[in-house]
């Protein structure tokens, strides 16, 4: 009787992690288009060793050209939601790519430039996204410092990357 209810415990926990997918090897492909396999952009996770859990992020910032860039930074699972805080830091360590290829210190510090004003009503926020299941993808359904913000929802899908799916217009 008490294995069984470790183990009706332990499925719980897990159904109820948002998380569970990234641990099985899979990716959030945000606004995902199916029939081309893109992602506007895609967060995935791993656990340091320490086991903070890092979420990086590699998002479509323009398609022409096509100029990426990619993230770190660490979030914790709150009330069924995955929640983190962007730091000036984390910006500062953002890495860009332009058409597949790094971009050099010079354009990667005017691309930061640039993408810095679209960041600042989310830098030392805590930003959380609850995913609300919808057909064969979710909803992330995004709050800032507890707030609701229904114009920052998303449709997200997890994909494994043997899928193919990719940051892409």
């Amino acid at each position: 009787m008490i294995l069984l209810a470790f183990w009706l415990a332990a499925s719980s926990a897990a159904l109820n992690d948002p998380l569970a997918p990234a641990f099985e090897g899979k990716v959030q492909c945000y606004q995902p288009d199916a029939a081309r396999k893109t992602c506007a952009s895609i967060g995935a996770y791993e656990k340091d060793a320490d086991g903070t859990i890092q979420n990086t992020a590699t998002v479509l910032l323009r398609p022409e050209p096509r100029i990426v860039m990619r993230s770190r930074a660490p979030v914790v699972v709150k009330n069924g939601a995955i929640c983190g805080v962007i730091t000036e830091r984390d910006l500062q360590a953002a890495a860009f790519s332009i058409d597949g290829e790094p971009a050099d210190a010079a354009n990667a510090e005017a691309l930061r430039r640039a993408v810095r004003p679209g960041y600042a009503p989310l830098l030392n926020r805590e930003v959380c996204t609850a995913y609300v299941p919808k057909d064969q993808e979710m909803t992330g359904q995004v709050s800032i410092d507890g707030k609701r913000q229904p114009a920052l929802d998303q449709r997200v899908r997890w994909v494994s990357p043997a899928e193919g799916f990719r940051v892409a217009p």
